[in-house]
């Protein structure tokens, strides 16, 4: 039968399937103590606070384990009056087992929270976790205590529970999660492979461990205006950088599960912040009140003077939503306090009007990309603002609900208020506090069980993408095939697609389901487009004879196969339709002069800028339309004509812009990289999960390196725009010095290089500190919120990039090294301090005189 691993795997489970519900702001309340480990993870992937929820079992005289019934913290108890009535107990057995599973409740409350203060569930919405539900009466009265606390919502989340039980809970709880409900549900502990008692100090460790740094001090103060009073909620945090202040709007309030969660990362990154209700309640349910942007603006300064007061004058910022947006616009106008920078969110700026021109707080305009009626509103009112910038989020709406849009809102507001905040000048470069930050967080890699730390952290994303910083490195490619094989064979992975061609890749993906070859060693020897080490080699061969075994497939991403590909669509049209295959051949036939040649062909596009467009165009089109009912094919041929016709496509435009220079190439090929990516997920079914094997140049996310500023974009960080950035974990690689395969030059012999040490104060070169510090040969990072407060997510470092032609004398001179934000670029890092090159699997090679683009071939 299926079971859990552990409690931490089943709270992992739980956790994806809870985590639409992170933009609301959940609480998070676990069942002492089976329930705490489970509570922990989901806490950890959904960003929420942590807390118990006491409740104790009474049982029955001389059964113990038989409830009947339960009492909470209140000690109010709730008993089964079936069973209570069937064993005839008497009012004075209960009483008596009712007040001394209260003391117990009492005396373990101390133990576990210390002088943690209760988290408060008013308003919001709360998920009740537990290892298992059988009869259900803890949770039965847990729910009834917790109603008296006036929750929103509140939802009650299992791994494994008996079927009847569940519906029984259905009836008093909001909603319930639950990943089994087996008929013979018997026991809890029979659906764990380890069911190990939870001790008293592991609880109290994970409760310790889950704290929310920037909780220091949450209070409510009052803000009087005449007559009326006015509330907020303000927490302060340890050396805080500023204080940001919330103005809602459109009848929003401090208690907004999007501003709330909004707040929570912004006191993570180390702002205090003040949610503030602008109007009483009473004048809220006036709609008029909503746009009277100058009493807002009025209700706004009086909360920035008393934020003052309670802060000791650190600096301030707005963060404004709606009509908030415009209010925080003229509050800073008329602000006698200087106001530092404003953030608006999905704002209404031009409800500012003339105040616009006063404004000097630098201000970020943040809209969706279907908000439509904004967008223009926002345009306008920056142009009128001295500083600003406009950010459309795509695919994101008014209200940000969208997964992933929200997270995008928290990051950019973060970077806004850290760049714009002043801080105490730093009189030279943070190096040691560079790498006590990758200290604290380096994992050291010491057998296999050391990277389950890093897998837990990427296996609930939809995409992983591996990075590599060189394209001839041993260590990357066995490091991401280990990674990999766990991935598809512990997580459900259902592809691995790569920055190689797709017919090559096909060759390899026919040997894995349909014993098309000898050995995948034997189909690679046959690869002949250079540089052909980059999938012709032992460790990609091992991946591939593994994979045999999962049925998991292997893709191709890249767009270089212009002819190869055309090949495949000829020959696929000849087995189909004679028909088909004439007119195929017939608008191909455009390329025939150009003898197989790309540079021939680009040439020939100086002189007559259309060139084949056309025709690959109208043979991609025919493809397209096609339907698998109406010809004599198998789906997965069809499917890779289609692929094909789509690459000659890409291709022809790919040879176009590269001709005339500029990042138009590169961002052809990784437009073409995203587009293959989200077909092959669709392809492959909804619940479909890939793994990516491509250069850092191409999975770092292009947002967190100076590729923006030059208008390049990039693969992952593409993927997180489409995806969602949950849905997408980016993992980086480094490594210090060693040796490394490449050419020196295009179509040069494949040779071994020394790679020099990293240049002193690159990325590299702090994290081989780290390594000498910690007696570690490699290590990984993985970057959370904190990190990207701190100088990892708020300072660029050169981080080096090696493509397939290298020259290590161009080290010198900085060549090669591309300024990156590492914990923003990536959602882990993995460094390996000395390396080794790659073994290839000797090949034929043709030639193709056209280049890969910057930096080298990557």
């Amino acid at each position: 039968m299926e079971r859990f691993a552990s409690r931490e795997e089943a709270g992992r489970l739980l956790g994806e399937k809870l985590i639409s519900l992170k933009d609301q702001n959940p609480v998070v309340l676990a069942i002492p103590r089976g329930g705490v480990p489970l509570a922990f993870e989901i806490a950890k992937m959904l960003k929420s606070p942590l807390d118990l929820l006491m409740v104790k079992k009474i049982g029955a005289p001389r059964q113990p384990e038989l409830a009947v019934g339960a009492v909470s913290e209140d000690g109010e108890p709730l008993f089964n009056d079936s069973i209570v009535k069937f064993l005839s107990l008497k009012k004075t057995y209960l009483n008596q087992a009712a007040k001394q599973k209260t003391s117990e409740i009492q005396e373990q409350l101390k133990k576990f929270r210390g002088s943690k203060k209760t988290e408060n569930v008013k308003d919001k919405t709360v998920i009740i976790v537990d290892d298992g539900i059988a009869t259900g009466a803890t949770l039965l009265a847990a729910i009834q205590f917790l109603r008296k606390k006036e929750p929103k919502k509140i939802i009650v989340a299992a791994p494994v529970a008996a079927k009847e039980t569940v519906e029984k809970i259905k009836k008093v709880a909001d909603d319930v999660v639950c990943l089994m409900t087996p008929d013979n549900f018997v026991a809890v502990g029979l659906w764990y492979e380890d069911f190990t008692q939870v001790s008293d100090e592991e609880v109290i460790q994970l409760i310790a461990e889950s704290r929310f740094m920037n909780a220091d001090n949450e209070r409510e103060i009052t803000i009087e205006d005449g007559k009326e009073k006015l509330f907020g909620d303000l927490t302060t945090v340890d050396k805080a950088k500023g204080l940001i202040i919330f103005a809602h709007g459109s009848g929003s309030s401090r208690k907004s599960p999007r501003n709330q969660f909004v707040a929570r990362e912004l006191n993570k990154a180390g702002f205090s912040t003040l949610l503030f209700d602008l109007l009483t309640e009473h004048e809220s349910k006036d709609r008029s009140n909503v746009f009277d942007i100058n009493l807002l603006a009025q209700r706004l300064l009086l909360a920035t003077q008393a934020g003052l007061e309670q802060t000791h004058h650190i600096p301030i910022g707005y963060f404004g939503a709606s009509t908030g947006a415009g209010a925080a616009l003229v509050a800073a106008a008329k602000s006698k306090n200087k106001i530092s920078a404003v953030v608006s969110r999905g704002g209404r700026p031009d409800l500012a009007k003339e105040h616009l021109k006063k404004v000097e707080a630098p201000t970020l305009l943040l809209v969706g990309g279907n908000d439509l009626a904004v967008i223009p509103l926002n345009k306008s009112a920056g142009l009128q603002l001295k500083t600003s910038r406009l950010v459309i989020v795509p695919g994101a709406t008014h209200l940000f609900e969208e997964p992933g849009t929200l997270d995008e809102i928290v990051e950019y507001a973060i970077e806004w208020f850290n760049e714009h905040l002043p801080e105490k000048k730093e009189t030279s470069f943070p190096k040691e506090q560079v790498v006590d930050e990758l200290e604290g967080r380096a994992h050291s890699i010491k057998d296999s069980h050391s990277w389950d730390d890093l897998i837990a952290s990427v296996a609930s994303a939809r995409v992983v993408m591996l990075g590599e910083a060189t394209h001839g490195t041993e260590e990357f490619y066995s490091i991401r095939r280990h990674i990999t094989e766990r991935l598809i064979q512990d997580h459900g992975f259902s592809f691995v697609a790569v920055e190689g061609d797709w017919p090559d890749c096909q060759k390899l993906n026919d040997y894995i389901h349909f014993d098309k070859g000898e050995s995948a060693k034997q189909i690679m020897r046959e690869f002949h487009r250079w540089p052909t080490w980059m999938w012709a080699n032992d460790e990609t061969a091992l991946l591939i004879e593994w994979m045999k075994n999962y049925h998991a497939s292997f893709y191709g991403l890249d767009v270089y196969s212009l002819f190869d590909s055309m090949d495949y669509v000829i020959e696929f049209a000849k087995n189909v339709d004679p028909d088909l295959a004439k007119s195929v051949q017939e608008q191909y036939a455009c390329f025939e002069p150009f003898a197989r040649d790309e540079k021939s062909y680009a040439r020939y596009l100086v002189k007559f800028e259309e060139g084949c467009r056309d025709d690959v165009i109208a043979n991609l089109r025919k493809l397209l339309r096609l339907r698998i009912g109406e010809i004599a094919t198998k789906s997965p041929d069809l499917f890779s004509a289609q692929q094909n016709a789509r690459i000659v496509a890409h291709a022809e435009n790919y040879y176009r812009s590269m001709l005339f220079g500029g990042p138009d190439s590169w961002n052809v090929r990784d437009h073409h990289m995203i587009d293959t990516l989200d077909m092959l997920l669709k392809h492959n079914g909804p619940d479909s999960k890939a793994i990516v094997w491509a250069h850092n140049s191409h999975i770092g996310d292009y947002h967190a390196t100076d590729m923006l500023q030059e208008g390049y974009v990039n693969l992952g960080g593409l993927a997180r725009e489409r995806f969602g950035i949950d849905q997408v974990a980016l993992v980086g690689f480094g490594t210090f010095q060693g040796q490394v395969l490449a050419g020196p030059a295009w179509e040069g012999k494949a040779t071994v290089m020394t790679l020099p040490p990293a240049r002193e104060s690159s990325f590299e070169y702090f994290c081989h500190k780290v390594a000498e510090d910690l007696n570690t040969k490699r290590f990984y990072v993985v970057f959370d919120s904190e990190a990207r407060s701190g100088n990892l997510g708020t300072r660029s470092y050169g981080h080096r990039a090696v493509g397939v032609v290298y020259s290590p004398h161009y080290e010198l001179k900085g060549v090669n090294y591309v300024e990156t934000v590492p914990a923003k670029r990536y959602d882990a890092f993995v460094f390996v301090d000395k390396t080794t090159a790659l073994k290839s699997i000797p090949t034929g090679t043709s030639h193709l005189d056209l280049p890969e683009t910057w930096p080298g071939g990557v």
